[in-house]
């Protein structure tokens, strides 16, 4: 695969996207609740049944496991980080931000401009795994760091739609359901738009981040502790799929380690906004993880493929 032509003519362009996000927030005052609103209750549900429904059910399986095991393996790393270096934030922020991925608006467009359709079923399985965890055990954490009663967090967990869309794909793939092809162009239209709008998310949220005001050696520790615990975390599960299972090939295992140098999920911001919690410490801990990761998985990218 030519991963560098690729990667210039797809994802340079979705990435000006971020600029696009920051500049319209900034001087323009844009918000993001009305594109957090149409990303999660509507072009997320959608490609996520498209993909899913179209997906090996075996693989669809091991690869959600996979990013569930990873997301709660990682608030190992962070209870280590907080309780021996980083003691000065909050635990349950610290925790969402090791372990919640940005595999949706981060990871999609990276697929997407790599692949195109032929591994965004695999991409897809990921986006489940990591919803599974992120709105509720992730959603609950965030919630903890206000002391949201449990209760009131499982309610807001059972609003996402995501969650929903992700059960009605799978049965529809067990029962044999196909998608008509008329409807090809749109839910490609849906892909494609759903990607350039979580980019502009993550712009954004890179808005909201006082990075003069950047503690670079704290955030730096975190940032370090994070990528590196999850790409060894990560090799550990792909070598145990590989031994165990042996369901996943070339592309996909590196496609999987890739999975782990994704930034921390935009949702952190977003829920600690709807939750009034935290605001400043989301977005530096999100914007800290997205600047990073617009170097190194281009990188990564070019070594792996």
């Amino acid at each position: 695969m030519e991963v560098l032509p690729k990667l210039l003519s797809s994802v340079l362009p979705l990435y000006a996207f971020i600029g696009v996000g920051y500049a319209a927030s900034r001087w323009l005052g844009l918000k993001s609740k009305w594109i957090s609103w149409l990303l999660l209750y509507l072009l997320i549900p959608v490609v996520i049944f498209e993909h899913l429904v179209k997906a090996d059910v075996t693989q669809m399986v091991v690869v959600a496991v996979m990013v569930f095991a990873l997301a709660v393996l990682m608030n190992v790393p962070a209870w280590l980080v907080r309780k021996f270096w980083v003691k000065d934030i909050n635990k349950y922020q610290l925790n969402c931000s090791f372990s919640y991925y940005n595999i949706g608006w981060f990871g999609i467009p990276v697929v997407m401009a790599l692949f195109g359709e032929e591994q965004m079923p695999l991409v897809m399985s990921a986006y489940m795994g990591n919803v599974f965890y992120g709105d509720t055990v992730g959603y609950y954490l965030v919630s903890r760091s206000k002391d949201l009663p449990a209760t009131e967090a499982v309610k807001n967990v059972l609003k996402i739609p995501a969650v929903y869309a992700s059960i009605a794909a799978i049965i529809a793939n067990l029962a044999g359901f196909e998608l008509p092809d008329g409807i090809e162009p749109v839910m490609k239209g849906a892909s494609w738009t759903l990607s350039a709008l979580g980019m502009i998310m993550i712009g954004i949220g890179l808005s909201k981040a006082n990075l003069k005001q950047l503690d670079y050696k704290k955030y730096g520790l975190i940032m370090s502790s994070r990528f590196v615990s999850s790409i060894v975390l990560m090799g550990l599960l792909v070598l145990a799929e590989l031994a165990l299972i042996g369901q996943l090939e070339g592309d996909e295992q590196k496609l999987m380690m890739l999975f782990s140098i994704f930034p921390i999920a935009a949702n952190l911001v977003v829920f600690s906004s709807f939750l009034d919690t935290e605001q400043e410490t989301a977005a530096l801990l999100v914007a800290s993880s997205s600047i990073i990761s617009l170097v190194i998985v281009p990188v990564a990218a070019i070594l792996l493929f």
